[in-house]
């Protein structure tokens, strides 16, 4: 397995109520013209899967050791093992599949992320994505207490395009440094994605760490 060391839905709003409370602590080493994500969101859309559905597959998965959420079907999948080839940050791991979609596995016991975590899952090439840059990126969400997709671009089918200006803190420090090509896992910690807070119907709980993979088509 490929470990890292551990460290918001769509179309409705660009702007973006949450400041950036609290600094990234990148741990690796120590510790928008289509439609607009949740990760941009002031009033996002319910994920395609219904929250009962979702809510009873989390529940009969809480039993085994770990859930694996797949960011096409939004199926969430009991598990005894993460995957042996992912890329790992504490109690998570992302595995890009052959369909080239992530599947998320998180331990059923996973705390509350306290800090940014942020691990490459692929590297891209070319230059890198700066502060404020606009990106075309597909993206999967999940949320670390309920473990279930709350969006997904993936199970959508097609990227969404934002400017990093204008979308939650979490990305905005966790973004910068992709390439084309790339792709990258980040746990988000409740203060730096929607706080106490987050937008109703979002399938977010507050203060919830929120898990992503992100993986960038194009800047610009």
């Amino acid at each position: 397995m490929k470990k890292t060391l551990v460290a918001c839905t769509a179309i409705a709003a660009l702007s973006l109520s949450l400041a950036a409370c609290g600094q990234q602590t990148d741990d690796r080493v120590s510790q928008g013209a289509s439609s607009v994500p949740s990760i941009a969101s002031e009033a996002p859309m319910s994920a395609p899967a219904s929250a009962e559905a979702s809510s009873v597959q989390s529940q009969v998965a809480a039993a085994t050791p770990f859930v694996t959420v797949d960011c096409v079907s939004m199926q969430v999948m009991p598990t005894d093992t993460p995957p042996a080839s992912g890329t790992t940050i504490g109690a998570v791991t992302a595995l890009m599949q052959p369909n080239g979609a992530p599947s998320i596995t998180v331990a059923t016991d996973a705390q509350p992320a306290t800090e940014l975590g942020i691990a490459d899952i692929k590297e891209g090439s070319g230059p890198a994505v700066a502060a404020g840059d606009t990106v075309t990126a597909n993206y999967c969400g999940v949320g670390l207490g309920g473990k279930t997709v709350f969006d997904s671009s993936y199970s959508r089918g097609a990227p969404a395009t934002f400017p990093l200006t204008g979308v939650i803190p979490g990305w905005q420090e966790g973004v910068p440094g992709m390439k084309v090509g790339g792709s990258r896992l980040l746990v988000i910690p409740g203060a730096l994605a929607y706080g106490a807070n987050p937008p109703a119907g979002a399938g977010i709980g507050p203060d919830e760490t929120l898990i992503f993979v992100v993986e960038l088509t194009a800047i610009g």
